[in-house]
């Protein structure tokens, strides 16, 4: 009985140490290319008062990413995984398109539900190097804190 049971509580030891890569993306992530003039509308992922015109979305305009209805903060070279906390500061409608760092979107009537996205790189115009004309993005949505 007594090997049984130590067998039993390694069994679960074990098995409940899986390490998670924190490279590997979370289930549910989208990965495309993002230009000027696209428009990534979130409505679906927020709360939807009727009542009040809302419309949340976000479009590239040159090296920036600009939000409506919804504020933004860049949260530094961190993977979608590491991206877990929502810094207190930081939150504007317009930030830069930096490679490599992930940001998070919140909508100020939704609370606990957001949206993370990591700018994998920028889109050059390849008539013009040097001009940012959008950026390939992964995100997750919803995303709960």
């Amino acid at each position: 009985m007594k090997k049984f049971l130590v067998i039993l509580i390694l069994a679960i030891t074990f098995t409940s140490c899986v390490e998670v890569d924190p490279n590997q993306d979370p289930t549910g992530t989208i990965t495309i290319d993002f230009y000027e003039g696209q428009f990534l509308y979130f409505n679906s992922y927020f709360e939807y008062d009727p009542y009040v015109d809302h419309v949340h979305y976000m479009i590239v305009q040159g090296s920036n990413f600009l939000t409506y209805g919804v504020d933004i903060v860049n949260v530094g070279p961190k993977t979608l995984r590491q991206v877990n906390s929502l810094p207190t500061y930081g939150w504007s409608s317009i930030l830069p398109i930096v490679p490599g760092n992930s940001y998070i979107v919140r909508d100020w009537n939704s609370d606990g539900v957001y949206i993370r996205f990591h700018v994998i790189n920028i889109i050059q115009n390849p008539d013009n190097p040097g001009q940012i004309i959008g950026a390939t993005i992964k995100y997750q949505a919803p995303f709960n804190l």
